[in-house]
């Protein structure tokens, strides 16, 4: 079993701490007030379309030549395209969905370009996908502090996702509408949450950045790590 870092500990402790903060905002706030703070246009949206361009810029700061880091920064890019809604601003309705490519409502170059956009964006989380797997499964990612970090906003991901479309679902498909209350802690979470994975990626960042600096040191250096 893989021993949890002190980065580790420190990132979740924080994590359950905000996860509480963003209870206590869903369960006290009025609609309000809210409403517009957990928008499509308020400030946690907001700041998550600068997160992710900060660290979108970071990896390429970073190591612009890293194919990896060119994918992981162009990926962020596109998380930040996603939170501004980019992906439909050029568009008559979202690239992402099927019904964009089957109506005849929508220009037939709208749909060539939109589909060439999303089988790239498709591609790249695929790659990505293939890295990270291997990474966590073949190098051993998970027994450091970079990898248990990464872990976080990897998992993250998907549950933001699922909670994005979830009330959807319900109502198109199972005609079952939630109360307002469950709503209104389901889009804290899910807004919250998205602001704070860039976070935890650019933690993740600064900790391999710092790896990288205490392994580049040489050894009987006054900064190399060990006994003096």
């Amino acid at each position: 079993m893989n021993k949890l870092s002190t980065a580790m500990r420190v990132a979740l402790a924080v994590l359950v701490i905000y996860a509480g903060y963003l209870v206590v905002l869903a369960a006290s706030l009025t609609p309000e007030v809210f409403i517009p703070l957990f928008s499509e246009q308020g400030p946690f949206e907001e700041m998550s379309i600068v997160l992710w361009v900060a660290l979108g810029a970071m990896l390429l700061f970073h190591d612009f030549r890293s194919r990896r880091m060119l994918a992981l920064a162009a990926l962020s890019f596109v998380f930040a395209a996603r939170e501004a809604d980019l992906h439909k601003a050029f568009t008559v309705m979202s690239i992402s969905k099927i019904k964009f490519y089957v109506s005849p409502d929508v220009p037939v170059m709208q749909k060539v370009v939109g589909g060439l956009v999303f089988l790239a964006v498709v591609a790249l989380i695929v790659y990505l996908a293939r890295l990270c797997w291997q990474y966590f499964s073949r190098q051993g990612g998970l027994r450091t502090p970079v990898g248990q970090v990464l872990l976080l906003p990897v998992l993250l991901l998907p549950i933001s996702k699922f909670l994005d479309r979830f009330s959807n679902v319900l109502r198109e498909s199972f005609n079952i509408e939630l109360s307002y209350a469950v709503n209104q802690f389901i889009a804290a979470f899910e807004e919250g949450m998205e602001m704070a994975m860039p976070v935890l990626f650019i933690v993740a960042l600064m900790l391999y950045r710092a790896h990288q600096r205490e392994s580049a040191q040489p050894q009987g250096s006054p900064l190399s790590p060990g006994k003096h």
